[in-house]
């Protein structure tokens, strides 16, 4: 920032890279100006215990001025110190003054604080912002509600001692900050390999299963596409109960789930549920033809049981809400009816379920009798009484050879948290579970649920969440959900996330992320917005990553299974750009990156934009548009190539620029294939020089070159792009 006017004791407007700003303290002068009425250092009072007037100790593009406001925090000091202004008159808050900026330099990564006080109102929330830049100035911003009367406002310190310096302190129309927020990445700390991304096929399955297969086929390709659809691999199969055919409260956009079992003596009847078990075969077709194999895990799971094993006759709940409706005597005819189920469709339909989930949010108490959709609270006693008969049948059949069970779905994380203790305490229940899963609709204690998980040697899926109750925008809620994706991957360590609804009804529903018709099986198929930011992540934090360590809360890292690709991607929320500088001083050999963003503004029609770029001097600088998603594409340990390597084998293949370069230690010719993803061979080169160039044009994606010399087969995987 422009060096600004010293105050001349009274508060006057100055004019530099923003647009127009109430300069509140410059500190040029050791005279507490006219304008504020009384100030206060928290580390003590008076002038001795801090510095008017001291020189800028360190002049930058942020912050030239000459002088600046010095604390020094001892380590005896409170936890947190600061400054706190009492302004002679309030300042009315107007969208033309709304943000309040800070600029500060430190030594330390200590966590700074800002607020405000209303004229006559209370203190608001401290504003904690984490920032582990040292040595330059950090310009932090508040926002202040308009019409506010803005009396008081205080800069807090946390964590760290030493000595802190603050200067132009501001009341600005712009909310970006001028300074950078430096990213560390840290691949030494690495956390969990993801297992990949999904969402639930119910309800949208029940509908879009009866669209055309040339339509069903575009839809499972866009899901399940790597290259340039959701790379999903993981899906909610819906095992409906069915409601009493008399009743007529089920939703219509798919909620009415069709059961298998009419009666408790009737016959099953394996021709139901033919929307949801089409686009079920079409997604595993569909991941097959597109990566050449099937990664595809499948959780069979009830919302309810059979409207004729309840308590209320109706599978939408128990008239009570908080009383399990699975009623006492059908426990066992409910997992004899959950198993048969997987049973026929690995037999008969050739599809394995990998996890069978009895339940799902049995920690609600609002699925009751004449609601909406299928549901059935159970309680923690009932939860386990259900496992152990489940269990048991899927040992009976033989069916754990390849179906384990997966509990509990809770639709609150803390209340998973309280049942997987429970399932502890009850010293069965833990070994019967290999996966546990949890919704995060709602509930904090992720750090402690990943504790759960790893210090009980179990894996943790996300297995289903979405924007309940934030409001706003469709815009404002998809971005939410992109944070929380970072939250939970990181907090959570969860190893999988999933969707609610993949599919939805309009473009501006903030739920699903590819939009059909309920009414027209002719209208076309769209992708909605939330689709192209789910891509940001789903198609770039692959299956088989490691999730490693960075400083922001925002940005989400992982690298490769073989270390040649860093992945980072920035979720920015805000409706302002935040500016980031990325410390890549931890790796090595970059070859050429790749930038792909996303803005949920449709009007701006960028969706999967892509830039190549380079990295120079171990850093990557990137201003984060407001509310967009950026994701890097930065390989690593690099030659002149972007080659993964295979083998460990002598000799070397890589790919740059239209030309296929070998070097293998034999005077011998070699013969060359080149093969796509599907296993095709595109490309031969036969009895070609061992240590030559190839002429070979090919598009980005991903292929797997073999040479073949001395007997000996090379294999290399080649990642274009």
């Amino acid at each position: 920032m422009k060096k600004i006017a010293t105050l001349l004791f009274s508060i006057v407007l100055s004019f530099h890279l923003f647009a127009a700003d109430t300069v509140l303290l410059d500190f040029e002068t050791s005279t507490v100006p006219a304008s504020v009425s009384s100030w206060l250092n928290y580390a003590g009072s008076g002038l001795s215990a801090s510095t008017w007037s001291t020189a800028n100790p360190h002049p930058d593009e942020v912050n030239n001025t000459v002088n600046c406001y010095k604390i020094t925090k001892k380590a005896g000091d409170v936890y947190w110190i600061g400054l706190e202004i009492n302004l002679a008159t309030p300042i009315n808050i107007s969208a033309a003054n709304q943000y309040l900026h800070v600029f500060i330099y430190k030594n330390t990564a200590s966590r700074i604080a800002l607020t405000y006080t209303p004229n006559g109102g209370s203190q608001s929330a401290d504003a904690w912002q984490s920032n582990s830049t040292t040595g330059s100035w950090i310009d932090y911003v508040l926002t202040i509600p308009s019409g506010t009367d803005l009396k008081t406002f205080a800069i807090k310190i946390a964590d760290d001692p030493g000595d802190y310096y603050f200067d132009q302190i501001i009341l600005s129309d712009n909310p970006a900050s001028l300074s950078r927020t430096t990213v560390s990445i840290n691949p030494a700390i690495t956390n969990q390999s993801i297992d990949g991304w999904g969402g639930s096929i119910c309800w949208w399955g029940n509908i879009m299963g009866g669209y055309s297969d040339t339509k069903i086929k575009t839809l499972c390709d866009w899901i399940t596409d790597p290259v340039n659809g959701l790379n999903m691999n993981i899906f909610r199969f819906n095992i409906g109960g069915g409601d009493d055919p008399s009743h007529n409260h089920m939703r219509t956009d798919g909620g009415a789930m069709p059961g298998y079992k009419a009666s408790l003596d009737s016959p099953y009847d394996w021709n139901q549920d033919a929307n949801q078990r089409k686009i079920l075969k079409q997604l595993i077709a569909s991941r097959i033809a597109l990566t050449g194999s099937n990664d595809i895990q499948i959780i069979g799971f009830s919302n309810s049981p059979p409207y004729w094993m309840t308590r209320s006759g109706c599978s939408a709940g128990s008239v009570e809400g908080n009383v399990c409706n699975l009623r006492s005597d059908m426990y066992t005819a409910f997992a004899d009816y959950l198993t048969e189920v997987v049973k026929h469709y690995h037999d008969s339909e050739g599809i394995t379920f990998n996890y069978i989930e009895p339940f799902n949010e049995p920690d609600g108490g609002w699925w009751k009798a004449n609601g909406n959709q299928e549901g059935c609270y159970f309680a923690n006693d009932d939860q386990i009484k259900m496992i152990r008969e489940l269990y048991a049948k899927l040992s009976d059949k033989g069916l754990l050879s390849y179906c384990q069970i997966t509990a509990n779905d809770a639709n609150n994380l803390d209340n998973g948290l309280n049942s997987f203790l429970a399932y502890k305490t009850s010293g069965d229940i833990l070994e019967k579970i290999p996966l546990i899963s949890v919704h995060t609709y709602g509930g904090n204690r992720r750090s402690d649920l990943a504790n759960f998980a790893k210090n009980n040697n179990k894996k943790l899926w996300q297995s289903e969440s979405g924007p309940i109750g934030v409001g706003g925008t469709t815009e404002h809620n998809i971005m939410v959900m992109s944070d929380r994706i970072i939250t939970d991957i990181r907090d959570l360590k969860c190893t999988a996330w999933n969707d609610w609804q993949i599919g939805g009804y309009s473009l501006v529903d903030a739920w699903g992320l590819i939009a059909g018709s309920l009414t027209d099986p002719l209208a076309p198929l769209l992708k909605g917005i939330g689709f192209y930011i789910r891509s940001q992540y789903s198609r770039y934090v692959k299956a088989g990553y490691t999730i490693i360590d960075n400083n922001a809360g925002n940005v989400l890292t992982a690298i490769s299974p073989d270390q040649k690709e860093l992945v980072i991607v920035i979720s920015n929320q805000q409706t302002y750009t935040q500016k980031y500088k990325f410390d890549l001083s931890k790796f090595s050999n970059f070859g050429k990156s790749k930038q792909i963003r996303t803005r949920v503004q449709e009007s701006l029609g960028i969706k999967n934009a892509s830039t190549f770029i380079n990295i120079t001097d171990n850093s990557l600088s990137y201003d984060a548009l407001p509310e967009s998603v950026a994701t890097y594409i930065i390989p690593i340990n690099q030659g002149s190539s972007a080659i993964n390597e295979i083998s460990k084998d002598s000799g070397s293949m890589y790919y740059s620029e239209g030309a296929l370069y070998t070097n293998f230690d034999t005077n011998k010719s070699v013969n060359i294939a080149v093969f796509n993803t599907l296993g095709q061979k595109i490309k031969t080169f036969n009895q070609v020089s061992a240590q030559g160039v190839q002429p070979l044009d090919l598009k980005n994606g991903l292929y797997i070159v073999t040479a073949k010399t001395d007997n000996k087969i090379f294999k290399r995987k080649i990642d274009v792009f």
